[in-house]
């Protein structure tokens, strides 16, 4: 909802921020709090079992007004962010003390389903891959990134072999273009702008940080582009959740059609490849996975 003059002065930061974060819950800290209103604080009540409220707004009605302890405010998120959603986290940018009327705000982190980077949010033995897929041309383009390890993934499929490339990197959010007609089943789905897949612009990123005068060095080739453009997008995408800057990203690797071996979902499953058929009850070792992972630390196991 857009601010009004009627709104206390608070609502009215509120609102302002709020409206660069549409689709995204966003955590308002207010002193030991973080506090969620409207239609945020409708949806986190009903996910999270909260008390719904309603605060005072001065000469404007009173709004619906949900709210979880900073200190427990990690957990409330894990499982927010468990369940698909996206959340804005809105700090006091100054010490209340010392602020002259209204304490600055601004949001520090977006956290979604994608870019986790807490160990004990993740399955130790499981990527958590961010996922761009551009599929309005043939080939299709794609690109993976897994924020706890660095590895950057792109390759093109066409519209035959799309559904068990996506299937193999089993995201927990993919981004899209704006009305894109592409779903991928227990995935968050980001819209993001037509023009930021776009190959040159992809370019221009790519050579800037990784510092290399041409792409050629990283293995990537005209026919490529499908894919490039979806790793710019990706990028740009992270960065904007993360402003504080991204982990190490190691240097990206394309996947050619003679590199794996298609697999659709239903094989993938029935070959247990990552999960046993019996589910949760199986004994470890049912899986491939589960044979030959001798790793140590969650990115080792994330890696093979």
């Amino acid at each position: 909802m857009p601010r009004a003059e009627t709104d206390t002065p608070l609502m009215q930061q509120y609102r302002d921020i709020k409206a660069q974060y549409p689709e995204t819950i966003l955590f308002f800290r207010m002193g030991d709090f973080y506090e969620m209103f409207e239609d945020d604080a409708q949806l986190a009540a009903r996910e999270l079992g909260l008390t719904l409220t309603s605060r005072n707004n001065g000469g404007a009605a009173d709004v619906p007004l949900a709210g979880v302890p900073v200190k427990a405010a990690t957990e409330y998120l894990r499982r927010l962010i468990g369940l698909g959603h996206r959340v804005a986290i809105c700090e006091q940018v100054e010490d209340p003390k010392l602020a002259k009327g209204l304490v600055r705000r601004a949001v520090v982190e977006t956290v979604t389903p994608g870019t986790v980077l807490a160990d004990d949010w993740l399955e130790r033995s499981r990527n958590n891959f961010l996922l761009a897929v551009d599929p309005r041309g043939v080939p299709a383009g794609v690109a993976a990134l897994d924020l706890t390890t660095g590895e950057l993934l792109l390759e093109t499929a066409t519209p035959e072999d799309l559904p068990a490339v996506l299937a193999r990197y089993e995201a927990r959010e993919i981004v899209v273009p704006e009305g894109a007609a592409l779903t991928v089943t227990g995935a968050a789905r980001a819209e993001r702008q037509a023009w930021e897949f776009d190959s040159a612009l992809a370019r221009e990123d790519l050579t800037r940080t990784f510092r290399v005068a041409s792409l050629d060095g990283l293995g990537i080739e005209p026919g490529d582009d499908p894919a490039l453009g979806a790793v710019g997008a990706l990028l740009r995408y992270a960065r904007e959740l993360k402003p504080g800057g991204l982990p190490h990203l190691a240097r990206p690797r394309t996947l050619r059609r003679g590199d794996v071996l298609p697999l659709d979902e239903m094989t993938r499953r029935n070959l247990e490849l990552v999960e046993p058929l019996r589910g949760g009850d199986a004994p470890a070792g049912t899986t491939l996975l589960g044979v030959l992972d001798r790793t140590m630390t969650p990115m080792g196991a994330r890696l093979l």
